[in-house]
């Protein structure tokens, strides 16, 4: 009997070592994405507006996503036309359900009465789904 109880306490052991260590591996996908943002980047939008003091966008979020976790950069590129750009500066590390959530980032008014806008995310028509 003592032998079947050493076998079993040697399994146990062994399979508490490989959850162990199969908890503590780290992805591929989370080595290349580290938790330190690096530099922001064009923020994936799935709807955009133009309001008179402000463009508002939907954008997705898994919880944490607020207005200032993004950057709105414009440069003219010719007289009549302004191009935007809505940079994500901050990830969004909840994991919560993603949804669409909006934001409204404020623009210059002066600079850009009568102008044309040209917005240079990417646009999505719906969601994008979530590999696993």
């Amino acid at each position: 009997m003592s032998k079947s109880l050493l076998y079993i306490q040697v399994l146990l052991l062994l399979m508490f070592v490989s959850i162990i260590s199969a908890c503590s591996a780290v992805s591929k996908e989370v080595e290349k994405d580290s938790v330190v943002e690096k530099k922001p980047s064009l923020a994936i939008i799935y709807g955009f507006d133009v309001k008179k003091e402000a463009l508002w966008f939907l954008v997705k979020s898994n919880g944490c996503t607020k207005e200032n976790n993004f950057t709105l950069t414009s440069k003219t590129v010719d007289n009549k036309t302004t191009e935007f750009s809505l940079l994500r500066s901050k990830r969004d590390l909840c994991r919560g359900l993603p949804k669409i959530i909006s934001i409204t980032m404020p623009i210059n008014n002066a600079d850009t009465d009568d102008n044309h806008y040209v917005i240079a995310n990417p646009i999505s028509p719906k969601p994008e789904r979530i590999k696993r």
